[in-house]
């Protein structure tokens, strides 16, 4: 080589050096942001390669993966995969891939689940070249064959929710997966069929949810910045809290499909992919921004954890998933707990806190299933979970207890230690049940006022309870005897929901009339500390049928051999054969839990003959659900009803749950009562907690009704509406709603009672009078079943109120004085001229001012003993009476002057500058 020739080659290699040095990395190799959200995807399902094998759980997770792909009794999907040249189908037991929808997203799960193992350290599968071969061979195939983006052959049938939603899922995971194992042409031709049938974010409440996660996901893999931002910005409407159809509501109700009770269904997948996009694109470009998303971890506690009892999640807002065998109560409270564990990660310091709080609460107490060996737990979520439950400075929380009423959805949740009650209801503003695709083939009265008993026997509704319990009779309802309701219909009932006291008692009530018969009833439900009194009226029907109201039915041990015990410490026969039983004179029944803890007593206020039935219940979860097994499973049932025989009018029943009681406390309990019966006809039902002195009351009726206390009147209402009344040496407070939603007015409710002063009171909330009876409305317009509170004092010094036609209110400008029924003493002074007051005298350490709050009102100011304390603005959208707009009890106690005066101003959508004078009250 000559010296020339040498030259020119380290000139050439000194150019490509620097080349190499100044030039930008190429792509091929370069790790981008994309790839850093793919490969944190990846984590979350694989848990990634810093996995701690040798945790007992998580090792036993990675054999649970391992065994789904195979095992040694070749059950698995690898070991069954139809791998010949001319297959149909992936797998035998899913070969109508060209006529069942579900069918083709099931192959993609599983080849997505065999990827899993393929991908997981500690895996024996891991990285194994021919498993891989087989899933890709498999992903090709499903590609050519049946999900791609072209539209010859591929016209979505059967279920929209498959090709939109369900096989993009578990598609976009197997490509993040196997991202570095196929080639560019495979991996655009899978996201080419994504994009063709899911391209943007669209529908409501979870399925919006889903599909942002799908164009997410697949904005990633093919680093689309376009489709990442759109998927978070789909986002933003889910956020937001709606007053109708899909989604959340202030009151913590969650509905999905229009007018179905969904928090543990639908709201419970909304929440875990929300929070696995949240967390995905957290500290990204694409980070969300929006400040609603605050309404996600508000979720958690008004949606959620009133439904999570000790790991299980309320089976009354779980809609068709109760008919999936492999779907329980604990499945779907754990995946609720995932999801929350998820928002752990993103939530703001003081919320990520107390979720923790929760979950380790949640884990701790569910004794009957092993969140960590649910399938649907991944090993991602092990390690997030253990280091939670091994952080000591992390308390669990205490046992939520509380009266939850979700009026939007017509639900009910009284929690109290030991023990959790749900009522599920329905009326002309919710469905009864849901039952479609072949699902909850037997939810016919899941929602006729069924009454869902939770206590340590963790595992009651769980173990094969669906397909075994009576269907025709499920606690707390009142039927025709097997009668099958169709689903999706709404009542010709409005008067559906309750109140809570203090958030701590409540009453809750339903004027039933089953769906296609005659049958009508009036159903209350009173839940106070330890019992909860259930109490029916005016029960008519004309069908020709025997109507039951079903008091119990409850799974028994294996045996079924719980002790029952009737009005003495004797033990009835345990025996599966008797048949039904009747009990005349009923005043106490007494049943054995399956655990401690789970014992149930039944008192009956008036001697009531009961039916028992002790019986074996054999079927199968086909029954419920055609893709369900026919295996014959079976349990044992104790139930236990009152029979009103056929064509009944104006039946009625009481009985008084007890739950957690012994038998001993049970007959205790029925010779000394707590409760009393004050009502119980077709205008209203009300019952007084004698040791809390707590009346509660459902007026069913627009019509002016009494309930008497011992003999004299002591609580009227005006209109339909759900009332408490509690008393205290130093107080009496209530609460008011109006079930019915339908009341644009108000309610007016009187106490025989007389106080001395107004501690507090809701907005909506106007005092009349404080003596000789106390005698206030309430403003339920718009309220949507909310519940009002108001709180009188008994001791102290007395209000005085001034109406503004009294001689001691002196008046200076310009004003009209008239008559006006909304008004306090139906007199009213008026003015909208600029500096006209109106001055009072009085003597004490506290003043109030009430006026019309109106769209015309104006702004005037306040001066008390001739200096200026305060403006006050009168505008309002709608005209509001005898609302209090001012108050100040920081006075010395003694002589002072308090002046209104107009200021000559307005809000700036009033219409006018008017004030409407009302009264003062001071004390």
């Amino acid at each position: 080589m000559n010296k020339k020739m040498r030259q020119g080659i380290a000139l050439f290699l000194m150019l490509a050096i620097l080349t190499l040095a100044w030039s930008p990395a190429s792509p091929a190799f370069a790790a981008d942001e994309y790839d850093g959200l793919r490969d944190k995807w990846l984590t979350t399902i694989t848990g990634g390669t810093a996995v701690n094998t040798s945790d007992p759980q998580i090792a036993a997770k990675i054999t649970q993966i391992e065994s789904a792909v195979t095992n040694s009794s070749s059950t698995g999907y690898w070991d069954t995969l139809d791998k010949s040249g001319s297959r149909t189908y992936l797998w035998s037991d899913v070969a109508s891939l060209s006529t069942q929808s579900d069918h083709i997203r099931i192959s993609y799960q599983r080849l997505r689940d065999m990827a899993v193992a393929l991908k997981t350290t500690g895996s024996s599968l891991l990285n194994n070249s021919a498993l891989k071969a087989d899933i890709i061979s498999g992903l090709d195939w499903l590609y050519a064959n049946y999900y791609n983006e072209g539209l010859t052959n591929q016209t979505p049938y059967d279920n929209w929710w498959d090709w939109e939603i369900g096989t993009p899922l578990q598609l976009n995971d197997a490509v993040v997966l196997l991202y570095n194992d196929l080639t560019s042409a495979q991996r655009t031709n899978y996201m080419n069929a994504v994009n063709r049938f899911t391209p943007s974010p669209s529908q409501t409440g979870a399925n919006r949810v889903w599909k942002a996660l799908v164009v997410a996901v697949r904005g990633v893999i093919v680093k689309d910045s376009v489709k990442i931002g759109g998927s978070r910005d789909g986002l933003s409407s889910v956020f937001n809290y709606v007053t109708s159809g899909d989604g959340f509501y202030t009151d913590g109700s969650f509905i999905q499909h229009s007018k179905f009770p969904y928090s543990g269904g639908y709201g419970t997948s909304l929440l875990q992919d929300i929070a696995r996009l949240l967390h995905l694109l957290k500290g990204s470009t694409w980070d969300v921004t929006d400040t609603d998303v605050q309404n996600v971890y508000n979720w958690v506690y008004d949606s959620f954890r009133p439904f999570i009892y000790k790991g299980a999640m309320m089976d009354m807002v779980r809609g068709r998933q109760i008919s999936r065998s492999n779907d329980s109560d604990h499945a779907s409270g754990h995946k609720a707990i995932a999801a929350i564990t998820r928002l752990t990660q993103v939530a703001p310091t003081g919320d990520s806190l107390a979720f923790k709080k929760m979950i380790k609460y949640w884990i701790q107490s569910d004794t009957n299933n092993d969140f960590y060996t649910d399938p649907a737990i991944t090993i991602n979520m092990i390690t997030i979970v253990k280091s939670i439950m091994g952080d000591s400075s992390i308390t669990p929380s205490s046992e939520l207890q509380g009266y939850f009423q979700f009026p939007s959805m017509d639900r009910t949740v009284h929690l109290r230690p030991g023990f959790g009650l749900g009522i599920s209801m329905y009326s002309n503003r919710i469905y009864n049940y849901e039952a479609i695709n072949s699902e909850n083939k037997e939810g016919w009265h899941t929602s006729d006022g069924m009454t869902y008993l939770y206590t340590s026997d963790l595992s009651q509704f769980g173990g094969d309870f669906w397909p075994t319990v009576d269907n025709y009779r499920l606690p707390g309802t009142t039927v025709l005897q097997n009668t099958k309701p169709s689903s999706g219909q709404v009542s010709d009932k409005n008067w559906v929901g309750g109140v809570d006291f203090q958030g701590t008692y409540g009453a809750t009530g339903m004027e039933y009339h089953e769906y296609g018969t005659a049958l009508q009833a009036k159903k209350s439900w009173f839940l106070f500390d330890d019992e909860v009194v259930a109490v029916g009226s005016g029960i008519t029907s004309t069908d020709a049928k025997v109507i039951e109201t079903i008091i119990e039915n409850r799974k028994l041990n294996t045996s079924g051999s719980n002790t029952f015990k009737v009005n003495d410490e004797t033990a009835e026969s345990t025996s599966l054969t008797l048949g039904t039983q009747t009990y005349s004179g009923t005043n106490w029944m007494h049943l054995d839990g399956n655990v401690t803890g789970g014992s149930v007593g039944y008192f009956f206020p008036s001697s009531t003959t009961v039916k028992a039935l002790r019986s074996n219940r054999t079927g199968s979860w086909s029954d419920l659900n055609a893709a369900g097994s026919t295996t014959s499973v079976s349990n044992k049932f104790m139930t236990l009803w009152i029979d009103h025989g056929s064509n009944p009018t104006n039946g009625s029943y009481a009985y008084v749950l007890l739950p957690n009681q012994s038998s001993t406390q049970t007959s205790a309990y029925a010779a000394n009562p707590e409760v009393t019966i004050l009502a119980q006809d077709t205008d209203a039902h009300a019952v007084k907690e004698n040791t809390l002195n707590l009346v509660a009351a459902n007026f069913w009726s627009d019509i002016t009704k009494t309930v008497q206390v011992d003999g004299a009147n002591y609580l009227t209402s005006n209109k339909k509406a759900s009332v408490m009344v509690k008393e205290s040496g130093t107080d009496i407070e209530a609460s008011v709603s109006d079930p019915t939603q339908a009341n644009t007015g108000t309610v007016t409710i009187e106490i025989n009672k007389s106080a001395n002063s107004v501690i507090s009171n809701d907005p909506q909330v106007t005092v009349i009078q404080t003596t000789p009876t106390i005698k206030f409305t309430v403003n339920v317009n718009g309220a949507n079943g909310k519940s009002f509170k108001v709180k009188f004092g008994l001791t102290g010094a007395s209000s005085v109120k001034v109406d503004n036609s009294s001689s001691s209110v002196a008046y200076t400008g310009t004003w009209t004085h008239s008559s006006d029924a909304n008004y306090y003493n139906s007199t009213k002074s008026v003015s909208n001229t600029t500096n006209s007051n109106a001055v009072l005298t009085f003597t004490g350490s506290t003043i109030r001012i009430f006026t019309k709050k109106l769209s015309a009102g104006g702004k005037f100011d306040v001066y008390i003993d001739n200096n200026f304390v305060a403006t006050v603005d009168t505008y309002s959208a709608t005209d509001q009476y005898q609302v209090k707009v001012y108050e100040n009890s920081t006075l010395s106690n003694g002589s002072h002057t308090v002046k209104v005066q107009l200021a000559g101003q307005k809000n700036a959508s009033s219409t006018g500058l008017y004030i409407g004078l009302d009264y003062f009250e001071y004390q």
